[in-house]
């Protein structure tokens, strides 16, 4: 056993790039479907936090006729959802320059106002709907209100803390007197937490230049209509808009329709900040389940593909433990245990860099929401579904690849494999194209085409991670040159990109450093034969680049099936709107990489030592 682990650490040490290479596949592929999972779950978790927190209303019931809700009417509220669960209000709409039997206020410039009117003392006492409150401090007294917070851009006068508003109340001649109150400060309403496109924020397709919250106004609301109850359902613990959720609160509105006929009853459903923001949540769960896909494939093509590899190369080493006695299992536990530490390395960096990029994810949508506070709940489920894919598949092909060399006799192990019989090469069957090839390109090409696995897997992990990068590219061209979309979408768009750009960097890399280990001897041999260094490094990258191009023109049309399917979920765009340079720009900048990568293998090259070449076995 003392044996067994000085070699099992020795051969840690002696594939170190091996384990690293693995361990930042697992960390690209598993941390990027992490983090869009996570970014998914927190939206939820946080939107169903913040709903809890300020006890934001289920259901608005809003009065259609002029007289509003009888005194009745509200008891019939109270006495079905209890007194504390029912809030009671009045909203009204008031255009610049109409007088006749309206509310107008001097000092507000030109414009619509919506007025929301509410008895209790102030946001404080707010039982349902509890608003955020930024004021200066002051003690409010007598008659105040507060202004709706907001950032959408408008020319009117926006009233700022301190400033006195004066509301001439002209109730057709039969009571005319004049309301002052003083602006306290802004609040954010839970009910209108969008900073943008929100259609409550219009009143007759014209947008509201003011709202402003009216408070410890009892007199004045005994004269005004009640028209807005809001209802909040106490014994509804499902999370938000799951399906429980959704059939109690369609089950109470269908309760108040039947009980009441001039009324319009609303669920966070239509609620457009609630609901556009759930949606997003859905849309970026939907993308993320096809990257995790495609992702995680690669990722498994290459692992795989090092592991396998791996065992080819301890050949020898398996056959002297096979003849020192140690069973199949312990030769074979080595491995497993290589493949479980790399992949579990990586997974545990992949579930921190996740959680960075859910994060990263979640405040892009700062630009088009006031956005709840950020969910401290864990979401591993996605991180957990991709990590466990990467980590079983490449145990049980780690294990079949293992049993088969387990299966040879160790004479058969302690000898080269034989190399692979020559024969002709597709091209060398079209005399007109391969007659016109040089020398170095005839080479090239037939080491290209030869080992059909590795160029299969070269390719494919080029075409899927250059698919992603036109899917990024294809995005941004969107919300940037066609203003479709929204700017957390860019965000979105960028973190795919970085993420393609990364995974393809470290595939080409991995595969290539396979690629040169294997054949060590062969470009030893090279070097004795008198080649020049830059002219070995262009052997190498020939192959690289011409194995780059294939997949990169794969990946065009990959990438052009990706794209219909995100525009699909998303609902803009269209893969005939892209612009001709972004299809251009994928393929460059997957190019880039690549060459990136050929620079940072030079040195590789240049340490491999020419005697190698004389150990040789004829």
């Amino acid at each position: 056993m003392k044996t067994y682990f000085k070699t099992f650490f020795k051969m840690f040490k002696r594939h170190l790039t091996r384990l690293v290479s693995v361990f930042l596949m697992v960390l690209v592929s598993v941390g990027f479907t992490a983090g869009i999972g996570m970014s998914t779950e927190k939206m939820g978790f946080s939107l169903d936090e913040y709903y809890r927190e300020t006890n934001t209303s289920d259901l608005i019931v809003k009065s259609t006729t002029e007289s509003g809700f009888s005194d009745g009417d509200i008891a019939y509220f109270k006495e079905r959802y209890g007194a504390e669960n029912v809030l009671v209000g009045t909203s009204l709409e008031i255009k610049s320059g109409e007088t006749e039997n309206t509310l107008p206020l001097e000092g507000l410039g030109e414009g619509i106002t919506r007025l929301y009117f509410f008895s209790e003392e102030g946001p404080a006492s707010l039982k349902i709907n509890r608003p955020a409150v930024q004021n200066n401090g002051a003690k409010p007294t007598g008659n105040f209100a507060y202004s709706a917070y907001e950032e959408r851009e408008t020319e009117q006068l926006i009233p700022f803390e301190g400033d006195r508003i004066t509301m001439p109340v002209n109730l057709g001649g039969l009571l005319s007197f004049h309301y002052d109150f003083v602006l306290m400060g802004t609040l954010t309403n839970p009910l209108h937490f969008a900073k943008m496109d929100d259609v409550s924020m219009q009143f007759e397709g014209e947008e509201l230049s003011h709202i402003l919250y009216i408070f410890n106004c009892a007199p004045l609301a005994a004269l005004l209509p009640k028209n807005d109850i809001y209802v909040t359902i106490s014994d509804l613990d499902a999370p938000l808009f799951s399906g429980e959720y959704m059939n109690k609160v369609n089950a109470e509105k269908a309760v108040i329709e039947k009980a009441f006929d001039n009324v319009a009853v609303l669920t966070l459903k239509e609620n457009f900040s609630f609901s556009s923001f759930n949606a997003y949540g859905e849309k970026i769960d939907a993308i993320g389940y096809v990257l995790m896909v495609v992702f995680l494939l690669v990722t498994l093509l290459v692992v795989l593909s090092t592991m396998t590899r791996l065992l080819e190369e301890e050949r020898a080493q398996i056959a002297c433990m096979q003849t020192l006695g140690y069973s199949p299992f312990m030769i074979l536990s080595k491995y497993l245990l290589f493949a479980f530490v790399g992949t579990l390395i990586g997974g545990f960096g992949a579930y921190f860099a996740g959680e960075g990029l859910s994060y990263i994810i979640y405040i892009n949508f700062d630009w088009c929401y006031a956005l709840p506070p950020y969910s401290a709940r864990p979401a591993p489920i996605f991180f957990l579904i991709s990590a466990a894919v990467i980590v079983f598949s490449t145990l049980i092909a780690t294990f079949a690849a293992g049993m088969h060399k387990t299966r040879e006799a160790p004479a058969v192990l302690l000898r080269p494999r034989t190399p692979k019989a020559g024969r002709k090469v597709i091209l060398e069957r079209i005399p007109l194209l391969w007659n016109r090839l040089s020398f170095k390109y005839k080479s090239t090409m037939r080491n290209v085409l030869r080992f059909r696995m590795r160029f299969a897997m070269t390719v494919v992990a080029v075409m899927a991670s250059t698919g992603l990068v036109l899917a990024g590219l294809a995005v941004l061209d969107c919300c940037l040159f066609q203003n479709i979309g929204t700017t957390a979408m860019i965000g979105v768009a960028v973190i795919v990109l970085i993420f393609a750009a990364l995974l393809n960097a470290v595939v080409i890399y991995t595969l290539t450093n396979i690629n040169i280990s294997e054949r060590n001897r062969e470009l030893a041999t090279l070097m004795v034969l008198g080649y020049q260094t830059h002219e070995v490094d262009l052997y190498i990258y020939r192959e690289i680049y011409i194995t780059s191009a294939i997949g990169i023109a794969a990946g065009l049309p990959f990438g052009c099936l990706l794209c219909l399917f995100i525009f699909n979920l998303l609902e803009f765009g269209s893969v005939a709107g892209i612009h001709w340079f972004i299809w251009i720009a994928a393929a460059a900048l997957s190019l880039v990489f690549t060459f990136i990568v050929t620079l940072m293998l030079k040195p590789k090259i240049k340490k491999i030592d020419m005697n190698e070449s004389l150990k040789a076995i004829e």
